[in-house]
């Protein structure tokens, strides 16, 4: 895992709240940590973001914009930032004096991985719910973005391995019962020697992908040599799992361009 030393020792600095547990927001002034997932402008000089906090889960926020729209840069897909928060009178809370929880050489200015981040912001916009916070899903998403800001080598394939691991948070990951030449029924959430007779099915050459992808670090997926069709192969494979579980997927608008480019 690329090494970053912004990241603290305990993020939230506090006792973890349990996945899917109801953590009401703060009343009056609190400092919070969050990756940015989606912003839209409100408004002339106002903007709305949803963010994804360590300690609370998704949270929508809203923030005033100079005239000329200084600070909008802040909020890019998958930007980690540090900010003051306090209510008003909605259920909007106001962000002030975001800043960058770590900076990122690469990932904003690299086509390739600001396309990745697009992407992934928008499923994890998708698929995460308002107000349920997931520790361990936070801490995978907050070090992913850190491999892939770090990442040469390998990056063609990262969004295919954070799409597996990620069925591990989902709730989608099958049996672990891999075994080489079996195929995976992500209907049953099972490899199996037999394919099935219903469709929703990875053949063993994907099934083998996904199997090795799930037990890989980031940093190796340069070893991974695959070609633009197994890319796109692996891609639509994924969609399909994705797509039983949640229409969700199919929302993803930058899923398209994700496809163009690999």
């Amino acid at each position: 895992m690329a090494e970053n030393p912004a990241f603290p020792s305990g993020v939230p600095p506090q006792a973890p709240p349990r996945k899917g547990q109801k953590v009401p927001l703060p009343r009056g002034r609190y400092k919070a940590r969050g990756i940015v997932l989606h912003s839209m402008k409100y408004g002339e000089r106002k903007l709305i973001i949803h963010i994804f906090t360590a300690q609370y889960g998704r949270r929508s926020y809203i923030t005033k914009l100079s005239a000329n729209n200084n600070g909008r840069g802040l909020y890019q897909p998958l930007f980690i930032l540090d900010f003051d928060a306090w209510a008003g009178r909605g259920e909007l809370h106001n962000i002030e004096q975001p800043q960058m929880a770590f900076c990122l050489g690469d990932m904003p200015f690299d086509i390739v991985k600001s396309t990745i981040a697009l992407f992934l912001s928008e499923l994890l916009y998708r698929l995460i719910k308002e107000g349920e916070p997931d520790p361990g899903l936070y801490r995978f998403v907050e070090e992913s973005v850190a491999e892939l800001d770090a990442m040469g080598d390998g990056v063609a394939n990262f969004h295919l391995w954070f799409l597996v691991r990620l069925t591990e948070y989902m709730g989608y990951a099958p049996q672990d019962n891999y075994e080489a030449g079996y195929s995976l029924d992500y209907r049953n959430g099972t490899y199996t020697s037999e394919p099935p007779l219903h469709t929703l099915v990875m053949p063993p050459a994907e099934a083998t992908l996904f199997h090795t992808l799930n037990g890989c670090l980031a940093e190796e997926l340069a070893g991974i040599g695959l070609a633009r069709e197994q890319r796109v192969s692996m891609l639509e494979r994924l969609t399909d799992l994705y797509g039983f579980h949640t229409d969700a997927i199919y929302n993803v608008n930058s899923l398209r361009i994700l496809s163009e480019i690999f």
